[in-house]
Order: structure tokens, then sequence, then C-alpha cells
């Protein structure tokens, strides 16, 4: 840098004030290395260095840090065009990288040559030079360059493996397994390890080639350096196929197959490689064939065997598959529609194309003429659901499924399914289940044709919440989801209420807007109790106004705890790899802190805690609240503590438990059918109560209650020797477990899809007045008003619900409200889900900005989005009275006006 800045050019610096600025510029940001201003700065010095090669030469290596290719090229050709002859050769290099990066190869091989006439010790020109030839597949030339550049680096490998590669394609494939061979022995000491699995790779390939039966273990060793291509699983051929030698592939697959003829994914590989590189559609077809008898999960597989059906124009097959891909595609994908539909007009089924082609366009612009708006909004679930709503017909031949927001197939949803899985009646149903991760998928499922499995939030789980004629689910859908009249809903809850939960909760001050919206929309709601049966409605807002069926029946996962044979006990055992002739343990805590976002979890003490009942003479089973696992990673588990997989339930560990260690889980109420000790570990209860709140008393509590590690660990040995329940653990078991007899499931059963009422205890409708007050703002309510109609309303007296936006309690003010209404009006809280299509959004922004509709239409269109909004907040509720707080609010007015009430 400094001889540039010499003589003249410094002088010339001094007398003007703004080059010298851009020289200190320049040299700041040469200090810190910052391109784009040192090369800025720089530009504004020609003036100065105008005939200085250097000074090209310099501006042209900035540009290509900068990845400026051609910039850089003009700048050197200037300084070449400067430079005298001695030092041109210098700029040579530079232009050959330029001319390279702008894809001038021959160019750039001239170059190179001339520049390694004169500097024939650059290693790196060498190497450069080699590359060239072999991108150029000018094996020779590239042979004799890398063994140029390998005189001078003896010692690196990646130059054998690039000389191997040459030798290789010029199938002089001794010379390639040396220059393999070498490349690893260079290779041991360094880092580089896709080099070395490379090298490995190609040095068995290459002794295959030449019929050296070594090459076995070569390929063995490169499966157990492997991190990234799983080919524990698959064998040496997906190497094959990572680097594209699909006949090596095919028959490496084939072999694969031999060991386990199970692995669907195996099956897939190989006529994958049959149909997309070799083009063998026929073969692949057995083999797609193969691996979709095993695993129906993925949508692309059905894809991809119904391509190469309709590859050999066998249009009926790949009519089948093409309805099975789109039946499983988790996104809208119209190109998959139109592939079906020119399907179907091969085989005369016109009017089916034509509602497939229609299909395709759902989620489309269409004849819609503002882009901006579509643009805007058309990614949005609430609008995408809304576009489904209004398209999908409901299929009276599927059930959907969805349990704790899709974390697992579990719990009452998994016990109906399981039980409907096996009815003859069901034969012809399809069976949707929402999880967010397939990994969790039982296998024993995953072969089922009539099972679709398909994510939250994705284009599947709005067509098939929006068709299927049965809902079932235990916890909440999406926000904008609204269930149609004619589809069914039961809403089985998650468990018996031992925390205090939406209007109870010390943080819920206007309840959970979530779960009140999902139990009105439920047209089936079961409860196992008569606590549940008064409690659930009170603290989730419903009391009296939900429109459909509650019934005391019980809860269907207890089932599988009491019905559990001995059989099944010991294969659960053998899966758990424990003896039960041992005593067995489960511990199940539950999650800390006042929301799950802001979950936490003593872990130190849970280690120390297990590893206290690790030293018993039991099995130590642990179980996690999902919420909190995740906390627990960086910890090591005692190793004599069995975390169970996921895919055994809970209600069946509950069944092998000789005794069960919970906190403020309701797990424990599960565990009351058994007649098994219960010890209620409690050792924060004073800071769980004030954060979250519990409903009961310890003195309400059956079993022991602990709340030291020392008494913990002496109630599990006492209960362990002293297991029999006493009078106050059967009175429990009485009074929250009455209906759980193991019949659960089939009352639910025939009352949910039979409509047959035997054997259940519905729950009488009330007959009271009721009013619903659309407040918005709780500012909307004075204290005034609060003494004169929200205050003194008793059970028996007329039903009271109010409206709030779900916005945060602002002031001191509003929570004086909230406080000083009576708990036995109903909360209902307002989100900014409404679904709405990009049609209902343009008359919704039309009437909010000009006041009036330009077309009957449009009037229609804005009302049909507001009845359905309030079938959201309310279900089928029908109020006597609808009062307006909002007046002003458009909002409001659209709500009242098209919400039910009773003639």
């Amino acid at each position: 840098m400094k001889r540039i800045f010499k003589g003249k050019s410094r002088n010339s610096l001094k007398k003007i004030p703004s080059l010298l600025k851009s020289y200190l510029a320049f040299k700041t940001y040469s200090k810190y290395k910052n391109v784009d201003g040192t090369y800025r700065n720089l530009q504004k010095l020609k003036p100065i260095y105008k005939n200085n090669p250097n000074y090209y030469y310099r501006l042209s290596k900035l540009a290509y840090e900068k990845k400026q290719w051609k910039e850089s090229l003009k700048h050197i050709d200037k300084a070449i065009e400067l430079s005298d002859d001695f030092s041109v050769i210098h700029y040579y290099m530079l232009k050959a990288d330029n001319l390279i990066q702008l894809g001038h190869s021959t160019q750039a091989k001239a170059y190179l040559e001339d520049y390694l006439l004169t500097e024939r010790n650059d290693d790196q020109a060498w190497y450069t030079l080699a590359k060239e030839y072999k991108k150029d597949k000018q094996w020779k030339e590239a042979v004799r360059k890398f063994q140029s550049y390998l005189d001078l680096i003896p010692t690196d490998s990646r130059g054998y493996f690039e000389l191997a590669e040459c030798y290789r394609n010029q199938k002089e494939y001794e010379k390639a397994e040396l220059n393999y061979q070498l490349s690893i022995d260079n290779l041991k000491q360094k880092q580089n390890k896709d080099l070395l699995i490379s090298s490995y790779y190609w040095l068995g390939y290459m002794q295959l080639k030449n019929n050296k039966t070594i090459y076995e273990k070569t390929f063995d060793k490169v499966i157990k350096l492997d991190k990234k291509l799983n080919s524990k699983k698959f064998g040496i051929g997906i190497f094959h196929e990572y680097f594209k030698q699909w006949e090596s592939a095919v028959e490496a697959y084939k072999e694969k197959l031999l060991e386990n003829n199970k692995e669907a994914r195996i099956y897939f590989k190989l006529a994958s490689v049959l149909d997309k590189q070799l083009n063998q559609h026929k073969q692949a077809i057995v083999y797609y064939e193969k691996a979709l008898e095993i695993d129906k999960v993925l949508s692309p597989w059905h894809f991809a065997l119904a391509n190469c059906y309709e590859q050999i124009k066998d249009y009926k097959n790949a009519a089948k598959w093409f309805e099975s891909a789109i039946a499983r595609q988790q996104k809208h994908r119209p190109g998959n529609y139109r592939r079906l539909a020119f399907v179907y007009d091969q085989l005369g089924r016109v009017e089916e194309a034509l509602e497939v082609y229609k299909e395709a366009e759902i989620f489309s612009k269409g004849t819609f003429n503002d882009v901006g708006l579509y643009k805007k909004h058309i990614r949005k679930p609430r609008v995408r659901y809304a576009i489904s709503y209004e398209h999908y017909d409901i299929d009276d031949k599927i059930i959907f499924y969805e349990s704790m927001s899709g974390s697992r197939m579990m719990d009452s949803p998994y016990a109906i399914f399981e039980s409907l899985i096996k009815k003859d009646d069901f034969k012809e149903y399809v069976h949707v289940w929402v999880l967010n991760s397939f990994d969790v998928i039982p296998e024993k499922f995953r072969s089922m044709n009539n099972i679709i499995f398909i994510k939250r939030k994705s284009d599947a789980y709005y067509k098939y919440i929006t068709s299927a004629k049965y809902l079932i689910c235990n916890s909440t859908f999406d926000p904008y989801v609204v269930r149609k009249q004619d589809q069914l809903y039961l809403q089985t809850s998650h468990g018996i209420f031992y925390k205090t939960v939406g209007r109870d909760s010390p943080g819920s001050m206007k309840g959970v807007a979530g779960s009140t919206r999902n139990l009105l929309q439920a047209t089936h709601i079961i409860v196992p109790n008569e606590y549940m049966a008064k409690k659930q409605p009170k603290s989730y807002s419903i009391r009296d106004i939900h429109s459909g069926k509650i019934a005391k029946i019980g809860y269907p996962r207890i089932d599988a705890t009491i019905n559990m044979n001995e059989k099944e006990k010991w294969d659960i055992a053998n899966k758990l790899k424990i003896n039960l002739d041992k005593k067995t343990l489960l511990y199940v805590p539950t999650w800390r802190g006042r929301t799950k976002s802001e979950n936490r979890f003593d872990t130190e003490k849970l280690i120390e805690d297990l590893k206290m009942l690790a030293e018993l003479d039991v099995n130590v089973l642990f179980r996690g609240h999902p919420i909190s696992n995740s906390l627990l990673n960086k910890f090591k588990i005692p190793k004599n503590i069995i975390i169970p997989q996921a895919e055994i339930l809970t209600n069946e560990l509950l069944g092998i438990a000789d005794l069960v260690i919970s906190d403020y889980s309701s797990v424990f109420f599960d565990f009351l059918v058994t007649n098994r000790p219960i010890v209620h570990y409690l050792y924060d209860i004073d800071v769980y109560k004030k954060e979250r709140g519990l409903n009961f008393n310890e003195d309400e509590l059956p079993g022991v209650i602990a709340k030291t590690s020392e008494e913990l660990k002496n109630a599990v040995k006492e209960k362990l020797q002293n297991n029999k329940p006493n009078t106050h653990y059967l009175a429990a078991k009485k009074r929250f477990c009455p209906y759980d007899d193991g019949q659960s499931t089939d009352r639910i059963i025939n009352w949910f899809f039979y409509d047959n009422t035997q054997d259940i205890n519905i729950i009488p409708k009330s007959n009271k007045f009721k009013s619903i007050h659309l407040v918005g703002d709780v500012n909307n309510i004075e204290l005034t008003q609060i003494d004169k109609k929200y205050k003194n309303i008793k059970e028996n007296d007329n039903i009271y619900s109010i409206l709030f936006n779900n916005q945060p309690i602002k002031n001191e003010k509003e929570k004086k409200v909230l406080s000083k209404i009576n708990s036995n009006i109903n909360f209902i809280v307002k989100d900014k889900n409404m679904p709405m299509t990009i049609k209902e959004i343009h008359s919704f922004n039309y009437f909010k900005t000009y006041g009036n509709f330009i077309s009957k239409d449009m009037e229609e269109t804005y009302n049909r989005a507001y009845k359905r909004e309030a079938r959201r907040l309310f279900g089928d509720s029908l109020f006597d009275e609808v009062i307006n707080y909002n007046t002003s609010t458009p909002y409001y007015n659209a709500l009242a006006k098209n919400m039910y009430k009773t003639d």
C-alpha cells in the first residue's frame, strides 16, 4: 500500500482537501478491513494515481472481493495496459481469476499458462489451472497440471483427490485407486471429514472396479464415518446415489433389502433411482408400491407412483395414486390437481376433471382485480381457512382428531380412534390425525390406507377441519376455526381441574378465549363426574349458554388403564426393558410458571430427587410434561431412571405402575381407578398456589403428601409395603371416577356417532332468560353500572354473558371493574382471528371506508363473514337479548345484526 502514495502523489494530495479527505477515509477503511469503504474511497483517488498500474491492481482486488467480476476485470485490464513488459505477468493471475468467475475458461487457461511460464513455483496457480482443465473434461492436461501442483505441495490430500478424479474419468482405475489412497493417507491427521468420506467412498468404488474384495471393508469405513446421509440405515447405496452412480445404487439398495425388507424408505429410494435417473418406470412401480404397502404417510411417495403410472399411460392407476397424493398433501399444490384432472380427462371422466380444475384454483386470484389486497392476505391462515370453509362440503365419512394441539396420538381422542379403527362399521371411514411431527406416528398406523396425517396451519388442516363430519379434540383448535352447522364436535377435555383454570386462574381475569370458544362450538362435551359438570362450564364461561349436550360419562383414556391385561403389561415392560417382578414407580411432575411461555422447572432438584429414587430397589419411570421436557436436555438423567418412549401412553404406564408420584398434575385422578398408592410431592406448594392456583386443599387429596426429599423417600418406601387404599382414598375415587368402569369409550361412540343416549347421563339444559352484552373494551362499563347490572347475580337468576376484546388489562380501574363483576356471569373474549375470504376482506375495507356497499352481492358477502364470526364466538348459542355497547363500531354492529336470537 505505501508504495502507491509516494512522490508527486503525496504532494498532490496535500494541495487538494477533498483528496486528502478521501485518502484518510481510505486508510481508515483499510485498517478495519471494510471492503466497500476502501473501494469507494480508493476510486476517488484516481486523479492522483491514474497512471499507476498498482492502483488499478488494488481496485481490481477490491472489486473481486465484492464479487463485481466485470468491474474487477476492467481494472486489471487497465493495470496490464499501463504496466511494462517485466511487471505485466504479475497481473495475469488476477485476470484469470476474473475470467473464471465470468465463465471464460479458455481465456483464463491461456493467461494462467503464460503466468506459469514465469511463476513456476506458484502452487495455487497450478491448482487453479488444473481445476479449469478438469472442469472442461480435458483429463490428460488436468492430470499433468495436478502433478505439477503436487510436486510443489506433496502432502495436499485435496490435490491427490482431484488427480484421482481425473484418472477415474479416464477409466484408469488403478491409478485412481492409488491417488484416493494417497488422499486418505494425507488426511488422517486433519479435520476435513467430508473429503475423507469422499476419498474412502471412491477408493472403495475403484477397488470394486478393480475386482478387489477389500472394497466391502472400505465401504464399511464410509458408513462408520457418515453423519449426514444415514447410511447406517440405508447402506452404501445412499452414497452411490449421492455420487450419481445410479446402477450401483440400484444393486446396493436391492442387497440392503435382502437384509431388511421392512424398511419402506429403502424401497422408495430404490424406486426413485429407477424412476427419475434410469427412466425404468415399470420396475420403479414395483418398489414404489412395496414402499407404500409399509408406509402411506407422505404425499410425495403417492405422487411419485402416480407419475410412474402416468408415464406408462396406465391412467386408471395414475388417477388412484394422484387422488391419494392429493388427500395427503400438506400444501395446496395446483399442479397436482391439474395432473389428476388431465388423467380424469384421459379416462373420459370429464365432469370430475372440471371439478378438480376448480379445486386447483381455490387460492388463486381468479377474477379478483385488487392484486395488492390479494398478495397481502392470501398467505394468512385465517384467510386460507375461510376460503376452505366456503369451498369444501362436509364428508360424512371423515373423522378428524386433534390431541394436545397436535403433540401426539394420545389421550381420549386416541382411545376413541383406537376403538373405531377396529370396528366394521367404520372400515370405510377416513381418519384424519393432526400431528406436529410425523416422527411420532406409531409404526402400526403408517401402513393403513384410511388414516391421513396432517399438520396444524397447513392447507390440509383447513381442508379437513372444514369437511370432516366428525371432530374430536381434547384441547383447542386453531383460533379461526368455526364448526359448521352440520358438523358434530366432541370435546373430551384433558383432565379434572386440580389447578385453577379460566376465570378462576390468578392471571386470567377475562378467562381463556380459546377454551371458551372451543367449548361453545362443541356439540358434545364429556365430563367425568359431578364436580367437573359444575366446575368446567363456570370456569370456562359457558354456563347455561352452551347449545350442545354435556354428559357425565368418564374419560375414554382411562379405559386403557382399567382394561390392561397381563400380556399387555408385559409387552410394555419389554419395551421399557424392565422386570415387573420388581415394583414400579412412576414420577409425573407438571411444569412451573404462570404461563407456558414463562415455563420453568427446578431441574437441579429434580435430578437430585431422581438420584435418590434410583437408589431404591424398584423400576423408576420418569415422564416429564412436554412443556418442561426441553429444560431437561442440558441435564444428565441418572442411568437407571427409565424415560418411556413417546409412543407408550401415560395411561398405559399407569396400568403397570405400583405407585405414582405426582405434584400438581391431574394425572393422579386417572390412577385412582387402580386403588394403588399415590404420593403428592408438594415441595413448592406455596409458590405454586400463588402463581397458578389450586382447587383442592391438601386434606382433600387421596394418598400421602411429602414436602421434602426425605419425606418423599420415606413415603415411597412405606406405601410400596402397605399399598391398600384407605377410606379417604376410596371416597375420592367414588367422587372423581364414578363413571370410569372401562366402558366409557363404547358409551361415547354410541352417543356421538349413533345418537344412542342409553346409559348416558346427560345434564339437563337451562331455560333461563339469556342476555349477551357486547361490551368490547372494559372501560365501556362504568363502575356505577356494576352494582345495578352485574354484581348480585345468583346461580338461579337469568344468564348474563359479556363479550370483551382480547386486550391486556391496562390499569387498576379495569382490574377493579373486572373484579367487581359477579363470577356467575360468563366472560367471552374476542380476538383478531376473524376468518375472512379475500372477497370478504374487500367488502369489509370498502364499508369501513365509505359506510355503504356498491352492490347487494357485496353486502351479502359482508354479512356472510359476520354470520361465520358470530358462530366462531358463540357456536350455536341462542340469546334472548343482545345489547351492543359499541353502536359506533362497524364490527359490533355487524356482529349484533348477524347473531342468533330466540324468537
